[in-house]
C-alpha cells in the first residue's frame, strides 16, 4: 500500500525529491504530476504533486526529505560571487546567450511607435 509522504506546489521540487528518494533506493510513485504541469492553476486545489512511497519505506523517506529540508545536500560553491555589502552569494548567471536573449525579449516587447491622435486632431462631427 503506497502513503503520501510530501506534497509540493512545484512539479520541479517534486521531481527533485522523487529523484533523491530513488537515489536512496525508495520506491517513489509520483502522483497528479501531469495535472500540475497541464494546469498550473490548479496546483493548489488538487493539493499539489504527492509523493507516494510503500508503507514500509514511509518513515525513512520522511527522514531523507527532512534533511534536504535542512540542507543536508547542499553544495558549496567558492566560484560563486559575494554581493557586495551582504555575506550573501548569488548564482552567476551571466552569459553572452543570457544577454541576447534580453536583448531580443526587450526588442520585441516593445511596441512599433505609431501617431496618436490628438484632441486637437479631431475633426468635430455633426451630431
Amino acid at each position: 500500500m503506497l502513503v503520501i509522504v510530501a506534497s509540493y506546489t512545484d512539479p520541479i521540487e517534486a521531481q527533485i525529491a522523487r529523484g533523491l528518494l530513488a537515489a536512496e533506493g525508495i520506491e517513489v510513485h509520483l502522483g497528479d504530476e501531469h495535472s500540475a504541469l497541464a494546469n498550473w492553476e490548479w496546483r493548489l486545489a488538487i493539493g499539489g504533486v504527492k509523493l507516494r512511497v510503500p508503507e514500509e519505506q514511509a518513515m525513512h523517506a520522511r527522514r531523507v526529505l527532512q534533511a534536504l529540508d535542512d540542507g543536508a545536500y547542499a553544495l558549496e560553491d567558492e566560484t560563486v560571487p559575494v554581493v557586495p555589502g551582504t555575506e550573501l552569494r548569488a548564482p552567476y548567471r551571466e552569459s553572452r546567450s543570457s544577454r541576447l536573449a534580453w536583448a531580443a525579449l526587450m526588442l520585441l516587447g516593445i511596441p512599433l511607435p505609431w501617431r496618436r491622435r490628438h484632441d486637437s486632431d479631431e475633426v468635430a462631427r455633426p451630431f
